[in-house]
């Protein structure tokens, strides 16, 4: 159950906004905002409420080797970070977001749905035009995520559509 949250990564947080929801979210948890940018973090550590709130921290980090205790989180968090990722560090993220989940723990990640009519629909100069700032979207939108996720540990692995362009998939950790 939610009310059992106590501890909350916010991987690839950039400048703290998904971090502070998350916070809103889960009044009873720490969370953690994780990111490998220091420039980043300290912007996310001057912005807002969560500057001041001690139940709100920064942590600078790679995503694939985090400097969290195996099994000692209860939520994890992806907001907008797959899609800028190659394969290889996308699976090695969700293997390390399984190694720091508490078994039950939930890993979230929402992100661009390559599945979406809006997406599968656009036209090709619009395509081309996005990927020139999007280095690794060929690679995000050919990558079987709920396999992956499987791959990496987790269970019951469910996809939602969050709008007409993004999808939200939640998992537990088996």
């Amino acid at each position: 159950a939610w009310e059992g949250v106590r501890r909350v990564l916010d991987v690839g947080c950039s400048v703290g906004i998904s971090t502070r929801a998350l916070a809103d979210a889960f009044p009873s948890a720490l969370v953690t905002g994780v990111d490998l940018s220091p420039h980043f973090l300290a912007v996310a550590a001057t912005r807002g409420e969560a500057a001041c709130n001690e139940r709100v921290d920064w942590l600078h980090a790679k995503a694939e080797s985090m400097p969290v205790e195996a099994g000692s989180v209860d939520v994890v968090s992806f907001a907008f970070v797959f899609h800028e990722l190659p394969t290889i560090p996308a699976q090695e993220i969700l293997r390390e977001a399984r190694r720091v989940l508490r078994p039950g723990g939930v890993v979230v990640l929402t992100d661009n749905n390559p599945k979406s009519e809006v997406i599968q629909n656009l036209p090709p100069a619009l395509f081309t035009l996005m990927k020139s700032t999007e280095p690794w979207t060929d690679q995000y939108y050919v990558l079987d995520l709920e396999q992956e996720m499987r791959d990496a540990g987790f269970a019951d692995v469910v996809t939602v559509g969050s709008d007409p362009r993004h999808r939200t998939v939640m998992a537990c950790a088996a």
